[in-house]
């Protein structure tokens, strides 16, 4: 694979694209951790947005839809996307049971509401 500087790679890696790995919400520390050096790994540069104090996401309790989401930049072209995907499959794989991986992450434009993707560790490779 080639990259956006015409270096050849096993691994895609995209330029030092700014992500926001949103944990606000609380979600498992672990898959967090995973995701966020999964993203940096494929040169993203990730901004960890921490739980809140308020924040109560408790699954053997409550079903939450999303607990983590990824906010990218409008510009973030379709190449780059499919990395962001790659990386959330590969931290996804790394969650402890089987229950926890059936769980999609959500790719947000920016900072409001519009998903660009809902991504999850059984989808294909792209989106």
């Amino acid at each position: 694979m080639q990259t956006r500087t015409g270096q050849d790679s096993a691994t895609p890696h995209v330029d030092r694209t700014r992500v926001i790995v949103d944990n606000s919400k609380g979600a498992e520390p672990q898959f967090v951790s995973n995701l966020q050096a999964a993203l940096s790994t494929a040169g993203f540069e990730v901004e960890l947005r921490e739980p809140s104090p308020r924040a109560i996401y408790d699954t053997t309790v409550h079903f939450v839809v999303e607990g983590v989401c990824v906010r990218v930049p409008e510009e973030l072209g379709h190449h780059e996307l499919e990395i962001v995907a790659a990386a959330v499959r590969d931290a996804e794989a790394r969650r402890r049971t089987e229950r926890q991986r059936v769980r999609a992450v959500a790719v947000y434009q920016d900072e409001t509401s519009h998903v660009l993707a809902w991504i999850d560790v059984f989808a294909s490779d792209g989106l």
